[in-house]
Parts: structure tokens; C-alpha cells; sequence
């Protein structure tokens, strides 16, 4: 009888110095047999994770729960005879589980009464770009064609492009392209430095400026200021990009005084070929120029008129996807606006603007490197844009009216 007792007090032994040791364990899919790879567990005060081959190692510890977790198989928990089982075994299956997402649908009400529009406030980095186009960007809504590596980009909003968006200058004046192949869209025209800000209103609703369809994109220029007494202002900045060697300039400076306000502004962009992140070069040359003045006048405390004009100037402008390039680009944008304040019952304001825009625009191939050279081809093309718009603002109870020609 002794003699049983020190066997098994033997065997006992042994069978709790194995447990002692570490044990592996080898999860598979229930299914397939493949081995669920980096599954986390939780055994005790144990934590690790399965290897490629789904291979666990822990220490077992009587009375413990193994706690297993992966993104495709969920968590579940294995009790200790469980666990005692697949040690033994050295290993455990669990079934994969699927699940099912369903169509969401979200619906969002627009207040009544609010113009569906979005704005772009100019800052002073943003007068650099010599494209307007470059900073519609900013919205997520608003994507580019870019036909140039760094010239004449033209807007897309929520799809639309081309004469679907209306671009206009405070609110009346645009500028048509001359190009078929549409190298200088309405918005390169709109210089940012003399810019405040940009909104875009949502169409085919937005009617206020013009058709258009998308949306119509308004370039609003700076605020006429006008002081006390005689005053100076101006500004100057610059910038340098690395890659492609972009130069960039602008500056503006003024003179103003109780009833009027004289500025002049310029600026001035080049750049070369750049190279992409895979180090291809890609032809995007350009020279773009931008002079223009402001004169407004203080003709009453309620009447304010506003006379601008802008020159445009770009050469040699590479355009890869076109098959001929931008050679001269020369455009004249000139108006003048009357404002009356007039805070009546009813009818609470009036503004008249005038306008005209000529395009002058030549485009070939003389720039390309094409071998063989078929032929030389060069195409001159004019545009002119001009007339005339006026609107009065009314009273109409909890909103305004807007009634115009």
C-alpha cells in the first residue's frame, strides 16, 4: 500500500511541475483549421499576443480563465478545464464571426433664412498665389483641373465646372476665357492680393449675381478705408519655393483721407519645371504680372463710389496636357460702382456697377518638344466682357429682398 501512495505522490508531482512550465497553445479557425494570427489573451496576470502562426505561450496557474480576444473572431473566455484541455491538446478552435452593416441614411435641415454659402477670408500668404483658383482649394467641396503644372486652374464644385459656375468680381464684373482650351479661366484673372475675401453660394438657388448652375463664385475686393486726416498704408511680401523655383511677390501701397482712398497694387510670380515624388520632371514654366489701382471717393456720408481697374500680363505659361501652350496673355479688367445708403422704411440701400474686361490671349507649339515636329501651329483668340448691373436692397419684414437689373 506504501508503495502506491509514493507512486502517486510522484506522478502528482510531476503533472504539476509541467503546468509550472510554460505551455504553448495554438488557436485555429474552426472551419479551415488556419491559425488566427495575433489574437491577444488575458490569463491571470499574464497578457501577450499570438504569433503569425497562432501560437500563444502562458503559464498555467490553477483556477485562472484565459480570456482571448481578435477583431474577426470577438472575445471569448475559456474556463480552466477548458484551458487544462487545450494545453493538453496544444490546441483550440474558434469560429469567426460576421458582421453586417447596414445602409445609414443622415438627413440635415437647412435653417431657413441663411444663404448656403461658404467664404474664404484672405490671409496675407494667400496674396502670393498669382492663381485665384489655387486658393478655392482650401474647401473640401472645391477641386482643380490643372491642364498647367502651375497656371490656369480651373475650379470644379461638387462636379460642375466651366460656364456651370459663375465666377464673378464683386458680385458683377467676369472675365470670359479666351481659350477654347480654357488656359486662362475666369478665375486666373482675379488677383488675390487685391482680394478680402471669396464666397461661394451654393446653386442652382443662388440667383443674386447671375445664372449658375453649380455655384457662383464671388471675389469681393479689400474695404475702402477713409481717415480723418491724411495717412499712409502699404505692404510688401515675398516668397521662394524650392522645387521649381517658384518666385513670388506682392505689394500694395496707398494714400488715404476723410473722403477718399488711392491705392496701387502689384505683383509678380515665375517659376520653372519641378519634379514630382517620383523625380520626373514636370514642365510647368510661367510668368504671371498683376498692376492695378483703386480710387474710391466719399461723395456723401450715405454715397460712395468705387473706381478700379487691373492689368493682367502672362507669358510662356507650359501646359503638358494641352497640345499647344500659353505664349502671351494680356487682360484689362476695369469698373466702377456707386453705393447709397439709404436706411429707408422700406428700401434700405442701392449699388450700380459698370464694367468692362478685354482678353487678348495666344497660344502654340512652338514650346513643345516634339519629335518629329509635324507642323507649327499658333492661334491668337480675343475676348470681350462688358455691361452693366444694379440692385436695391429691401425691407421685407424677418429677411431682405433683393431687386435688381
Amino acid at each position: 500500500m506504501q508503495y502506491k501512495y509514493i507512486v502517486t505522490m510522484v506522478l502528482a508531482f510531476l503533472v504539476s511541475g509541467l503546468f509550472a512550465q510554460q505551455q504553448a497553445i495554438r488557436i485555429l479557425d474552426l472551419e479551415n483549421a488556419l491559425p488566427i494570427s495575433f489574437a491577444t489573451f488575458e490569463y491571470g496576470d499574464q497578457t501577450g499576443t499570438a504569433d503569425a502562426q497562432g501560437i500563444i505561450h502562458l503559464t498555467y496557474t490553477t483556477g485562472n480563465s484565459l480570456t482571448l480576444s481578435h477583431i474577426n473572431y470577438g472575445t471569448w473566455t475559456m474556463k480552466d478545464h477548458q484551458v487544462q484541455t487545450a494545453i493538453n491538446e496544444q490546441v483550440t478552435f474558434r469560429k469567426n464571426i460576421a458582421v453586417n452593416l447596414y445602409p445609414a441614411t443622415i438627413i440635415a435641415v437647412r435653417p431657413q433664412g441663411l444663404q448656403p454659402d461658404e467664404e474664404i477670408t484672405l490671409q496675407f500668404d494667400d496674396r502670393l498665389a498669382h492663381d485665384g483658383a489655387s486658393l478655392l482649394k482650401q474647401m473640401p467641396a472645391i477641386s482643380t483641373i490643372r491642364k498647367g503644372g502651375n497656371y490656369g486652374f480651373d475650379p470644379v464644385f461638387r462636379g460642375f465646372k466651366y460656364d456651370q459656375l459663375n465666377i464673378v468680381l464683386n458680385g458683377a464684373q467676369s472675365a470670359t476665357a479666351a481659350c477654347p482650351n480654357r488656359m486662362d479661366p475666369p478665375t486666373s484673372q482675379m488677383a488675390p492680393n487685391m482680394m478680402d475675401r471669396i464666397e461661394v453660394l451654393k446653386g442652382p438657388h443662388a440667383l443674386r449675381y447671375g445664372t449658375g448652375f453649380g455655384a457662383t463664385i464671388n471675389f469681393i475686393p479689400t474695404r475702402l478705408r477713409f481717415t480723418p486726416a491724411t495717412d499712409f498704408y502699404g505692404r510688401v511680401s515675398g516668397g521662394y519655393e524650392s522645387n521649381g523655383n517658384v518666385l513670388r511677390s506682392e505689394s500694395q501701397i496707398g494714400i488715404t483721407g476723410s473722403n477718399y482712398d488711392f491705392s496701387v497694387l502689384g505683383s509678380w510670380s515665375q517659376g520653372d519645371d519641378y519634379k514630382d515624388g517620383n523625380e520626373n520632371v514636370v514642365p510647368a514654366d510661367f510668368t504671371r504680372g498683376s498692376f492695378g489701382a483703386n480710387l474710391g471717393l466719399k461723395l456723401t456720408n450715405q454715397q460712395k463710389l468705387r473706381i478700379s481697374g487691373l492689368y493682367n500680363r502672362a507669358r510662356d505659361a507650359d501646359f503638358p496636357a494641352l497640345p499647344m501652350d500659353l505664349r502671351e496673355d494680356d487682360t484689362w479688367l476695369f469698373n466702377a460702382r456707386h453705393d447709397i445708403l439709404i436706411n429707408g422704411k422700406h428700401l434700405q440701400s442701392w449699388n450700380t456697377t459698370v464694367f468692362g474686361s478685354f482678353v487678348e490671349h495666344l497660344m502654340d507649339n512652338l514650346l513643345k518638344p516634339l519629335e518629329p515636329r509635324m507642323m507649327n501651329a499658333s492661334t491668337a483668340a480675343t475676348t470681350y466682357n462688358y455691361g452693366a448691373r444694379t440692385e436695391s436692397v429691401w425691407n421685407a419684414g424677418k429677411g431682405k429682398l433683393y431687386a435688381g437689373l
